[in-house]
């Protein structure tokens, strides 16, 4: 297959004419009515209707060009893929986000690198638990974004940048407090907590479950790894445990209170990072999101 002569008779039925296809092409009247006759007799039936005053596709010409504007983008996209993978660009870049983070405005600053370069596929999935970093050291994924606490130091040889902070407190529903007369925040202690069921991530990796943010408060336990299923079960009156400002909503005032507990608040410091294995040299698209985050 001649792809000249399919791009001679896109240019023909685009500008209605062979003079003006002539002049689109750069070639002279003859040579683009030559390529013409020339792919007709290719494939063995006339493309054009001659009868009239202009030049008319034929059933079967409307049908093959049709065919060959498809042939001729899917070659298009194919040099063009052949360019970016010559320059050094990526198939794909994987990016692994955590449920805590805030993805909206990232999403945003990621748009235009997807515009820049569109023949590098985006891989987003979404984790929870801490899994993002745990694909990371996996390789699973070229970037994660993530909840960071100097402790992650110590799992792998990682490079991190600090792309928002990560503010815990922890929420109960308003009726669970109503036996004990309390309706303001600072009236919530321990003593309290204990005797209503804990809300807690079913295992948290990279020893995190040794930190006070999975400290034991209450005498009955019970454990989640799902932030919808945790929702779920604060509405539904189960237990109090940790949320994050990225979850909370002001819808949740109505029934929910938001607390601080020394025991459990005061060493949990952490921020939302991006975060790359430092051994790993990023291709010009992942580096690109690695720089506007």
């Amino acid at each position: 297959m001649n792809f000249e002569l399919l791009k001679t008779l896109q240019a023909v039925v685009t500008s209605g004419s062979i003079s003006e296809a002539a002049n689109l092409l750069y070639k002279t009247q003859p040579a683009v009515s030559m390529s013409i006759k020339r792919l007709e007799s290719d494939v063995g039936f006339e493309i054009f209707d001659r009868t009239g005053y202009r030049l008319e596709l034929t059933d079967k010409g409307k049908i093959y060009y049709q065919k060959s504007k498809q042939i001729l983008a899917q070659v298009s996209q194919l040099n063009s893929l052949s360019e970016s993978y010559a320059k050094g660009e990526e198939h794909a870049v994987r990016i692994a986000f955590e449920s805590t983070a805030d993805v909206n405005d990232m999403m945003r600053k990621i748009v235009p690198i997807q515009r820049q370069f569109p023949n590098t596929e985006l891989h987003l999935q979404g984790v929870q638990m801490l899994n993002a970093l745990k694909l990371l050291t996996e390789q699973q994924v070229d970037l994660a974004v993530t909840p960071w606490t100097i402790s992650f130091e110590s799992v792998g040889d990682f490079e991190s940048k600090i792309v928002g902070p990560l503010n815990f407190k922890l929420c109960i529903h308003k009726d669970l407090l109503k036996p004990f007369n309390i309706d303001k925040p600072e009236q919530i202690t321990s003593k309290v907590l204990r005797q209503i069921p804990q809300l807690t991530p079913i295992k948290l990796p990279f020893n995190m479950d040794k930190t006070s943010l999975a400290k034991q408060i209450s005498d009955s336990i019970v454990k989640i790894d799902d932030i919808s299923c945790f929702l779920a079960a604060l509405n539904a009156q189960l237990g109090w445990g940790p949320i994050t400002d990225t979850v909370w909503t002001n819808e949740m005032e109505e029934n929910l209170i938001r607390f601080k507990l020394p025991e459990i608040n005061s060493d949990v410091n952490a921020e939302i990072r991006i975060v790359k294995n430092r051994s790993k040299v990023l291709g010009p698209a992942a580096q690109a999101i690695w720089d506007s985050l």
